[in-house]
């Protein structure tokens, strides 16, 4: 049997997930911003004359996570427009569906995290690299 849960807690649970998917977008926010910084530091920092093909690949990374973001950006409304009947009628009945978008949407959003993490690593790494280059030159 499965346990159920109260309408309070129901409601409670509802709110909270409304409330993370809305910070989902200030997520989506934050990392535009990465997406801009990192157009910065490879047009600031690198030339097409040194490692031209690595420039290339980090744009090419970065655009597709950006794609991926703008997918998300779009998504996390959809998301809440069908949420937010459940909250008003707990009575309203609830399918996998339900927990399908939700951990898609989370899981998707975890991924382009860490994929982000992955680039600017990658990114300052190779930036060093070429500072180093300055440096001894």
């Amino acid at each position: 049997m499965i346990p159920s849960l109260s309408d309070n807690e129901l409601e409670a649970e509802l709110q909270d997930i409304h409330l993370q998917a809305t910070h989902w977008l200030q997520d989506i926010a934050f990392l535009e911003t990465e997406t801009h910084f990192f157009r910065d530091i490879i047009n600031r920092y690198t030339s097409p004359s040194v490692n031209g093909s690595r420039n290339a690949e980090f744009k090419a990374k970065i655009e597709a996570q950006y794609q991926r973001l703008e997918l998300l950006r779009a998504k996390i409304p959809g998301f809440l427009a069908f949420l937010e009947p459940f909250i008003g009628d707990l009575k309203k009945p609830m399918d996998l569906d339900f927990l399908t978008r939700y951990n898609t949407l989370r899981l998707e959003l975890t991924d382009l995290f860490d994929s982000y993490r992955a680039t600017k690593s990658e990114l300052f790494q190779y930036t060093e690299s070429l500072a180093g280059r300055k440096i001894q030159a």
